[in-house]
């Protein structure tokens, strides 16, 4: 069965996908360009890619795929791979590969570029391109007046005026969606009601249940998904507030413990652990382990078994 469709990006896709690529630094706003949305679906059982676009300008016809991701995860070289080898065998066509890293808390500090595989007659050497958004300036969107682009200056480099610069505009828009967008996305980030505060009266018109139904918590719940452990610690983020960081960290922590290592233990002494910055660091190591004795080693690296 396919993974449900990210909603945000399909919006994106269908509404602006020229400021998209604009965005993520695959082809300039005012290029003499055609952009065609390519179905993720390649006709495999197992394999949908996040999103393809075919991109052709007098002197170039490529495919350009972006794989996006609120954590990262240590097999994401490997699947990069496997979709390149997939787009490749379907379109003779060159591919730029473009990984997209939504939250500096969830991102290595190095995090690679290119996977390199030799197995015998087999050689495959992949390169791709990382974005952290979080490093981007918000100038790009605010000066583009790309409006369906606003939602994601909340996770660029942006100062406080920028933040209230973008909420402006969607409130001066009066986009309900762009505003539910806005606060759900910057969730991964900020505080959301500080975001609601900065929308202004457009926050009346907000209601649980819109929020709940929009495309980044819908994408946050369908890609988080993967073997039952970020569904629980990305429902933890998004419902977070700030005075339960504390205890959100503990509870992400051990149910990442559970899942992934049940022979590990309770580890009491977590109990004791009273910054949450220091259980994010540790859950961000046991989620990158790749073997029970690599968490073990995390956790007596931090000090808390």
């Amino acid at each position: 069965m396919p993974r449900p469709y990210d909603r945000l990006f399909k919006t994106l896709a269908e509404d602006d996908p020229r400021g998209l690529l604009h965005l993520f630094g695959s082809l300039p706003l005012d290029a003499d360009a055609s952009v065609e949305v390519v179905d993720r679906e390649l006709n495999l059982p197992t394999l949908s890619v996040d999103h393809v676009y075919q991109v052709r300008t007098p002197r170039r016809h490529w495919l350009v795929h972006y794989e996006v991701q609120t954590r990262y995860r240590a097999d994401i070289p490997e699947r990069l791979t496997r979709y390149a080898q997939a787009m490749a065998l379907r379109f003779p066509l060159p591919i730029e590969t473009v990984l997209i890293l939504l939250a500096e808390r969830y991102a290595p500090r190095h995090t690679p570029d290119r996977l390199e595989l030799d197995r015998g007659s087999l050689r495959i050497s992949m390169r791709y391109r990382v974005v952290r958004l979080w490093e981007l300036e918000p100038q790009m969107i605010l000066q583009a007046g790309r409006r369906h682009l606003l939602p994601w200056v909340s996770l660029m480099h942006s100062s406080e005026a920028d933040l209230r610069r973008a909420a402006g505009l969607i409130r001066s828009a009066g986009d309900r969606k762009l505003a539910s967008e806005f606060i759900i996305l910057g969730g991964l980030r900020y505080d959301k009601e500080d975001l609601a505060r900065m929308l202004g009266r457009i926050r009346g018109m907000l209601t649980q249940e819109m929020i709940e139904d929009s495309s980044f918590y819908q994408m946050i719940l369908e890609k988080g998904i993967e073997k039952g452990i970020e569904k629980g610690i990305e429902k933890g983020i998004v419902k977070g507030l700030r005075s339960g960081r504390l205890e959100e960290a503990r509870r992400n922590l051990r149910r990442v413990l559970e899942l992934r290592f049940p022979r590990i233990g309770r580890l009491p002494k977590l109990d004791s652990v009273q910054k949450p910055k220091r259980l994010e660091a540790l859950l961000d190591a046991v989620v990158a382990a790749n073997s029970l004795a690599e968490a073990r080693t995390a956790i007596k690296r931090a000090r808390v078994a």
